[in-house]
Formats: C-alpha cells, structure tokens, sequence
C-alpha cells in the first residue's frame, strides 16, 4: 500500500488545468483568476479625507485651540471650488479630494463644529486623517494574482479596476458513479436489503464546493457489463469519480471495468483508515478515481485526494492540499496502529485556543459522523492513543 503523502503527490502529477474562458465580472464569483490582474489606475486617485471634519494647515493649528475662518465645504464626489487660504479651514467629509494648500484633517470631535467660524481645540501632525493617493494600489502594480480564488475581497478589487470581463478557469466537469445493488434514489422504496445513494448527493456536493460541475450518472447495478457501460459513458468528463466497487468482493468490478475501457491504473489501495482501497486511473484526458463505498471513506478520500486534484485543474497553486495545525484533543484518540487514521473531528475555539473534539461516532459508514466535522485528527502508524489534553495534527476542511 501506497503512503498517503505518495498518493497525494502522484495524484498532483497526473493533474493538468482545465482551458480558460472569459465571463463577465457579475459571474466570476468563486472561479479561479488565470490572468494577473494590474492596476488601471492609483487608488485612492488623490489624497483624501479619513474623517469627518475640516481641512487645515498643520501650521495654522500648532497653537490651538485657535479659532479658523471656514471658507466652503467639500462634499464627498465634489471636488474643492478653491484652494485653502492660509489661516483658514475647509469643512471635508470622509472620502473627499483635499483641496490645494491643505495638509491635514482635524476630526469633527476636535472642534466645536463651527460653519462658518471653527475653533479647533488640538493640534495635530501634517498629514494627520488623510489617505494618500495610491496608498492602496499604483498604476501598474499588480494586484491579483493568477491562479486566486474571486471571492468578495478579489470581486471589489475587480470592480475598482473597472474589470468587467475576467480570464478564469473552465469549470471542470465531474462525473459521479454510485454502485451497488443495494442502492436505490431518494424518492424509492426501502425494500429490505435497500439503502439511500447518500455518496451522489455527498460527493456532488463537494465537488460543487471545491469549484467544479458535478454530473450525476445514476446508480451502477453490479455486473462488470454494467459498469463498464457506466464508465463508458463518464469518459467525456474530466474526471470520474466511482463510489464501491473497489475492494476485494465477488461483486467489485470497477477496477475490470476501468481495465476494461483502457484505463491505465496509478495506483490501488493506500495506508489510511478509513479509505484504504483508493484507486487512481487515467483514461486520455480523463482522470477516474475509485472511492470506496461507505460514505465516510468517500469524504476522507476526497479532501485528500480529489480536492486537491479539482484545485490544481483550476490553477490554483497555494496549499492544495488540507493544512495541518497542532491542536489540543478534547478526548482522546485511539487506533489499532496498523496504519494511519483520520478522525472526524471538531475544531472550535474554546478559552482561547483551537481545540479538536472527536466526533462521537467514528464508523466508516456512519452518516452522522460527518455533520460538524470540520477537521481530520491524524494518528500516525504504530500509535494506538493520543490522551486528552495532548496536542495532535489536525488536517483543517
């Protein structure tokens, strides 16, 4: 059996990025940039007001209080008539140019108010309340990098660089195969020996999540006729993603059928619990990977493996894979030691520090194991308890 970080690293390698499209600024929520995006323009355009208040010569107050003419005042998006008069103030609001001859804003609380007279009661530094021009980008600079994440930080970048249209990654198209006689839809009949396809939903649900579009193939009953005609009908997508069928039973066929249709298996089977059997195959330009049937097995194996691949085929490029923070345990964990284990854990703050609580369950086939699990507590192989009040590696989802 393959290490996990081996796995993961021969995952990344088979991985290629999807082609780019243009869309429009209003749909690049959540895509992925594939073009450095440089500044248009020096924002804030001209220096400008931090405060509610007045405009003033630091020179002019050094002796306050003092009592100032106020010749205008200076709306936000209306720039100054005329240019400050030494000895005499401006009323500004926040976000208004200054006007010539100014160099400093004394705030509102600072002063009695006065419109047509102010008394400013303290003196303040040049330079006091303003934000120069281009403190925040030049024209030029570059701003966002390709292979970003748009969320609502990057979108306000966009738009103050008037980027109507924007260079992002396709979204990659995943196929999802569940299989299992035993499996029927959410609206069938529980007849004995049936049970809900719950890894399509789970499954197309992470795949929404991570970026890409899910296709959900249906259920594949189990024969190898079948399952190759299953898989036949996926290749067209980027990747593949089967749940069951990966293991050693009489009735797991996805790895003949993946032979079958001419797939070239990476590996099978990596040191981890749960999700042992993991199968990594490519077919052209398709990349398949066989999940293991229990729902649980399916999660762990997709933020560790799946995950990163969508996210690489994007173009992202930092921390493709879960990151690992030293967390204090709540319980303890326990394992055979046989290999590694991932335990559903939650991560929450708690007098302030980060602390991991092992979710009470941890049956691989275990539904509610997974609600609330924001993180993976890692014990390595050949450790059989880590004690409550130790700290452990805990892979943040």
């Amino acid at each position: 059996m393959l290490q996990v970080e081996e796995a993961q690293a021969r995952v990344l390698a088979e991985v290629v990025a999807v082609p780019v499209e243009e869309v429009p600024f209003a749909e690049a929520h959540g895509r992925v940039l594939r073009e450095d995006v440089a500044a248009t323009h020096d924002l804030p355009p001209a220096d400008n007001s931090a405060m509610d208040g007045y405009a003033v010569r630091a020179e002019d107050i050094a002796g306050a209080p003092v009592r100032l003419r106020v010749s205008g005042d200076i709306p936000a998006g209306h720039p100054a008539s005329h240019a400050l008069e030494p000895g005499t103030a401006m009323r500004i609001m926040t976000g208004a140019f200054m006007p010539d001859g100014a160099d400093t804003v004394v705030q509102v609380e600072l002063t009695d108010g006065g419109t047509d007279v102010v008394t400013i009661n303290k003196a303040l530094a040049r330079g006091a309340h303003l934000r120069r021009r281009g403190e925040d980008m030049r024209t030029g600079d570059v701003i966002l990098r390709a292979g970003a994440r748009i969320g609502p930080a990057e979108l306000a970048v966009l738009a103050a660089v008037q980027k109507t249209t924007v260079s992002v990654a396709r979204r990659p198209a995943v196929a999802i195969l569940s299989t299992g006689d035993e499996l029927i839809d959410i609206d069938g009949v529980l007849a004995p020996g049936k049970i809900v396809n719950t890894n399509a939903p789970l499954l197309a649900a992470l795949v929404r999540d991570a970026g890409a579009i899910p296709r959900n193939l249906g259920i594949v009953r189990d024969t190898r006729e079948a399952t190759i005609a299953a898989l036949q009908s996926a290749l067209d997508s980027d990747f593949v993603l089967t749940s069951g069928g990966v293991s050693v039973g009489a009735f797991d066929f996805v790895k003949e059928a993946l032979e079958a249709v001419g797939a070239e298996t990476k590996f099978w089977r990596v040191a981890m619990k749960p999700g042992k059997p993991v199968v990594l195959s490519r077919h052209r330009d398709c990349l398949i990977f066989g999940l293991p049937g229990n729902p649980v097995s399916c999660f762990v194996s997709f933020h560790l493996f799946v995950r990163p691949a969508l996210r690489k085929s994007l173009g992202e490029t930092e921390a493709l894979l879960p990151s690992a923070v030293s967390l204090r345990l709540a319980a303890p964990l326990r394992s055979l030691g046989d290999r590694r284990v991932y335990v559903r854990v939650h991560v929450a703050a708690r007098d302030g520090e980060l602390v991991a609580t092992p979710l009470t369950s941890q049956g691989s086939g275990s539904l509610t194991s997974m609600v609330g699990a924001n993180g993976l507590a890692i014990v390595e192989q050949g450790v059989t308890n880590v004690a409550a009040g130790e700290h452990a590696p805990v892979l943040l989802l």
